[in-house]
């Protein structure tokens, strides 16, 4: 009586214990089979009188076999304490996660007849990193989405995050490449701080800071870019990091100086005709009278010497007040489809002799494959010739002037290319050679290149200019492809100007 008031008195000991514990306790025999089970395992997985007998990985897991990475039957083996994270099933179908520690009971002769499983339940945290996740990756999607450049930076310049695009604005393979790097000197290749530095002001003053700053790139030319500056405060209110926002406006500043030249191209071509107008029927009196002279008198050979001198630079200025009308009238454009080919040939013959005189060798190239354009082929060669004549000018004697044309199939665009071996354009003048007036020539009044770059606009190209002191200058004019599909250029053929 006395050993089974004993054993009962222990029991209950036993059971007071297991319903204390805050964690989910399974006694296991060594079939795998459960012998006992606290509230908590049964709160999940249903009450002891289910549970009792059965395989512990039936009742937990569902399954017909016990699990790989068992921590039960590892304490059978090893006789030690083990550990492994599973997930289970609550008797309502729900997936919960566990880990499980298994230690082993032993009997008077140290044979292990049972183990304890102790589950602690990581469901809500596991829940809780996976939304944590979820929420980070889509944040992360959402920076990096962002068209423009983000950096985090510490009060020490250095780099702490980036999204994408700053990798592309700044030339990084990587997301490695600029971290814990000083800013100033992965984007700027500065030894120190830039002088307007947003992120230094924001540090100082505690509040958003914002700065244009022109940078000449090394890969990207000129870029025009708008940095602002946002301080990241902890709870005592100190500045701890900056975060910098980097957008490149380049394009914008661009379409604002094409919108104000267009303003002074107007503005100027109205102040070119009212000039123009006014000067035109006072010459054309001046040439009708001297041609009136020279026809109907029997004149001193010096004084018709003198009216043929003002005969000849009324003619000249003609000549110019025809430019400047032709300047400041709205050209009729004509578009239809043809070839490029075509308008470079036509402007080509038409300087065959002079190329011949200069000893110049006149090199074109182009695919006979090019997709037709729409193109007014008349004002389009009348551009072609002034880049060709403004290359045979630059080029006195001997010289070879290329002419090569391809499709873009990328931009969707014909790229013409007219490059010559003169000795460049000086560097001061290259902003300045398609200003209206603008000409470093003997003759003719600057309106040329002009012309021609509101014939390329007509056209919705674009031009460009690249030129080195003792290399030469190469012409690029880039034109729209208006239909569907672009054929690459392929085999580039050679027409050598067979006078050259």
């Amino acid at each position: 009586m006395e050993e089974t008031k004993l054993l009962d008195e222990s029991s209950q000991k036993l059971k007071a214990i297991l319903d204390a514990i805050g964690e989910g306790i399974s006694i296991i025999d060594d079939n795998l089979k459960i012998i006992r089970v606290n509230p908590i395992i049964e709160k999940w997985a249903g009450p002891l009188d289910d549970l009792k007998g059965r395989y512990c990985y039936i009742a937990y897991q569902k399954r017909d076999t016990p699990c790989e990475d068992c921590p039960t039957i590892k304490t059978f083996k090893t006789g030690k304490v083990e550990r492994a994270r599973q997930h289970a099933y609550d008797y309502q179908g729900n997936i919960r996660y566990f880990e499980f520690t298994s230690a082993p009971i032993f009997d008077q002769h140290g044979r292990i007849t049972s183990v304890v499983e102790l589950a602690v339940d990581l469901t809500e945290k596991i829940e809780l990193e996976q939304n944590l996740k979820e929420t980070r990756d889509r944040l992360q999607a959402i920076f990096d989405g962002i068209s423009d450049g983000i950096s985090v930076i510490d009060k020490n310049y250095h780099i702490l995050r980036v999204n994408k695009e700053i990798l592309n604005m700044f030339n990084k393979r990587d997301f490695s490449d600029p971290i814990d790097k000083k800013c100033f000197v992965e984007y700027f290749k500065s030894d120190e701080a830039c002088d307007d530095c947003p992120g230094k002001k924001a540090i100082e003053e505690g509040k958003p800071y914002r700065i244009t700053k022109i940078w000449q790139s090394t890969e990207k030319g000129r870029l025009v870019l708008e940095i602002s500056a946002f301080p990241i405060k902890e709870e005592k209110g100190d500045v701890i990091q900056v975060i910098e926002y980097i957008r490149d406006i380049t394009h914008m500043v661009r379409l604002e100086d094409q919108l104000l030249y267009q303003e002074r191209l107007r503005g100027i071509g109205e102040l070119a005709a009212g000039i123009a107008h006014e000067i035109r029927n006072p010459l054309g009196n001046i040439a009708a009278a001297a041609q009136f002279c020279l026809s109907k008198y029997r004149l001193h050979e010096s004084i018709r010497r003198y009216l043929k001198i003002i005969l000849k630079n009324s003619e000249n200025a003609n000549k110019i007040v025809k430019d400047l009308l032709g300047f400041a009238r709205p050209r009729e454009i004509n578009f239809k489809m043809g070839h490029i080919g075509d308008v470079i040939d036509t402007a080509c013959s038409l300087v065959k002799a002079r190329c011949s005189k200069q000893r110049i060798r006149l090199i074109k190239r182009w695919s006979r494959r090019l997709p037709p354009i729409l193109l007014d082929e008349k004002h389009l060669k009348e551009a072609f010739l002034n880049f060709i004549l403004n290359a045979l000018d630059a080029m006195s004697d001997r010289g070879r002037l290329t002419i090569t044309a391809y499709a873009d199939s990328l931009s969707n665009e014909i790229v013409v290319s007219f490059f010559d071996t003169a000795d460049g354009i000086p560097q001061g003048n290259l902003d300045k050679i398609f200003d209206p007036f603008f000409t470093t020539k003997k003759e003719g009044i600057g309106l040329g290149l002009t012309v021609a770059q509101q014939v390329i606009n007509y056209h919705k190209g674009k031009i460009g200019i690249e030129s080195e002191a003792g290399k030469g200058t190469n012409v690029i004019v880039r034109l729209p492809i208006l239909r569907e599909t672009t054929e690459e250029s392929k085999g580039l053929e050679d027409g050598v100007n067979p006078n050259s």
